[in-house]
């Protein structure tokens, strides 16, 4: 079963290392690339297929189990479609994220905080349980 799959592949505690620099908003981020390269064998050896498919209104992820034919597929619309090279950036983003979000990778993301100008302390302070 998938969700089986899922849990083994978890529990290696894959981590996605920020290797990249954007420029314009001054942070890092992990590369398509990197995601790949950390993801897919160990994926593989556990019987899933990474299959992402874009369509006309955005991209769908999924991955499937090929032993027992289960699967979770996600869906993220593309925005700004009336360029290619947005269509092509979205792309590449939207496959980034959707590998990092569904597998549930540890990428310590800030680009929020980032571009919102709060700073990590502010963050962890607001934050309570």
């Amino acid at each position: 079963m998938i969700y089986k799959k899922l849990l083994a592949f978890q529990k290696l505690g894959i981590t996605i290392k920020k290797g990249n620099t954007n420029p314009h908003f001054k942070n890092t981020y992990a590369n398509l690339n990197e995601v790949l390269d950390k993801v897919t064998k160990p994926l593989n050896e556990l019987g899933v297929l990474i299959m992402q498919t874009p369509n006309k209104d955005g991209l769908e992820t999924s991955l499937f189990d090929t032993e027992d034919d289960t699967s979770v597929t996600g869906f993220l619309p593309f925005t700004e479609i009336t360029n290619p090279q947005k269509i092509g950036s979205n792309l590449t983003y939207y496959r980034r994220y959707s590998l990092v979000t569904m597998l549930g990778l540890e990428d310590e993301d800030d680009d929020a905080n980032v571009a919102s100008g709060v700073s990590e302390a502010q963050n962890n302070n607001n934050f309570k349980i």
